[in-house]
């Protein structure tokens, strides 16, 4: 007896890795073969008169319905993917090839599990897109931001927390924390403090499974390490779309990204520090010498342009080498920190405040109405610095010789402005030696902690 392919077809149907399906013009399963189970943990049964979109990703029915026009249209499809929902609830790729059999009014579609191949797309795409991220963002904040659409387009993660430096003894810091749920509450600082747990280790952290009660509603959230070179450096927190956790593979690939996390932002933290030391004062944490001429130049070319009127203020703090030589240089430091701070005190925002070296320092004020208001400026900076220094024995007096440039009235170039202004700071340095003789430091112990800066 001779038997045909076909005749076979049914057997062959079943033994086959692949799933196929057939289902009508109102998406109603009408058949299907028995590796539905494997595929869906689904049997046919329990599939076979059920809408086949109530089992895809709801993220994914547009797109799925957009295909099923045009199978029905009469294009032979293959390689379309989508996403369906498993019955343990998990996510899972397929891939499917279809076609529209029209004297039975059926769609044939012959589906392929191919979640392994996407995770390991996915990892790929997360690790080239973290690092692009990483190399064009601005700042911490902003590769967080980057990273946070990157995890919820890959997974679904609209909630996304990182912390940083999360150790007993210092506590840690927020860095990005935000949900595209508006309706979403996040956690609290507090609740966020009680996910460490209080085990031997230092760097131990709590179950990556955390559970924060809000308005009612229990939410799932991942927590997983962030680890750079010297070893733990905070915290990634994630919530999904239907706030019950992640499937054991989403948790997995999501792992291997927070590696990639951990690393790229040890490397923006660490660009960031250097770049900080390039142009900020270590001492004073002020802009320094570099930072403060690429932004005279900005500002000048700006006034030029709009015709606006800016002011260089040139400080000097007076006879502080006797400050050294009487009290040493951890006094002269901690005051060059108080005399930063002040000054910083009597400056607006937009201004820039700068320490040029030693005992100098410059404050660039863009955008005067008037001449006058430098003056004002330099009247309040006066009255500033000579409030006494408090010490922990007896107050440090200080003085300032400030002389004062105006662009375009002095000056219409960054160089004169600081020759014109460097000069009257030296003008006010003669007048005042004149007038009341060597400025004073009262005398204090070696030992000084100036108060709130030092």
């Amino acid at each position: 007896m001779v038997h045909s392919i076909r005749s076979l077809s049914a057997n062959i149907a079943d033994l086959l890795l692949d799933v196929v399906f057939l289902v009508d013009r109102n998406d109603v399963i009408v058949d299907v073969s028995a590796g539905c189970e494997r595929m869906l943990g689904y049997r046919p049964t329990e599939l076979i008169g059920r809408s086949i979109l109530d089992f895809v990703v709801p993220e994914d029915r547009d797109q799925t319905r957009a295909e099923v026009a045009r199978v029905e249209a009469g294009q032979d499809r293959v390689g379309f993917e989508n996403r369906y929902v498993h019955k343990d609830g998990r996510s899972i790729d397929i891939m499917w090839s279809a076609r529209w059999i029209a004297d039975l009014g059926l769609r044939l579609g012959v589906a392929r599990y191919i979640s392994a191949r996407k995770r390991a797309e996915r990892r790929q795409e997360a690790t080239y897109a973290i690092s692009e991220a990483a190399y064009q963002a601005g700042d911490l904040a902003g590769l967080c931001a980057e990273i946070h659409g990157i995890l919820d387009r890959m997974v679904g993660a609209p909630g996304m927390i990182v912390v940083t430096d999360p150790t007993p003894q210092q506590g840690f810091k927020v860095i990005y924390r935000r949900d595209h749920d508006e309706r979403s509450r996040l956690p609290s600082r507090a609740c966020l403090a009680r996910w460490r747990t209080t085990a031997s280790t230092p760097d131990a952290l709590a179950p990556d499974a955390v559970r924060h009660v809000a308005g009612g509603r229990v939410t799932t959230w991942l927590m997983i390490e962030l680890k750079g070179p010297s070893g733990t450096i905070g915290a990634l927190l994630l919530r999904d779309r239907a706030r019950t956790g992640y499937s054991a593979a989403e948790r997995g690939l999501l792992h291997f990204v927070a590696a990639q996390v951990g690393l790229a932002l040890e490397r923006k933290r660490l660009h960031d520090d250097l770049m900080r030391s390039a142009c900020h004062d270590e001492l004073t944490g002020l802009p320094n010498r570099r930072l403060f001429f690429d932004r005279i130049r900005t500002a000048v070319a700006r006034a030029r342009r709009c015709q606006s009127r800016l002011g260089l203020l040139y400080v000097d703090v007076d006879d502080f080498k006797q400050v050294n030589d009487r009290h040493g240089h951890a006094v002269g430091d901690a005051l060059l920190r108080e005399v930063a701070a002040r000054l910083v005190e009597c400056a607006r925002e937009s201004d820039t405040v700068a320490r040029l070296g030693g005992d100098e320092f410059v404050l660039l004020l863009e955008d005067l109405h008037a001449p006058e208001d430098a003056e004002h400026c330099a009247a309040k900076i006066r009255a500033a610095l000579a409030q006494p220094v408090p010490t922990l024995y007896a107050p440090l007096c200080i003085g300032a010789s400030i002389g004062i440039a105006l662009f375009p009235d002095h000056a219409d170039q960054v160089e004169t402005l600081l020759m014109h202004a460097d000069s009257g700071m030296y003008a006010t340095k003669r007048i005042r030696k004149c007038d009341t003789g060597t400025a004073h430091a009262v005398p204090a112990p070696v030992t000084v902690s100036l108060s709130g800066r030092a």
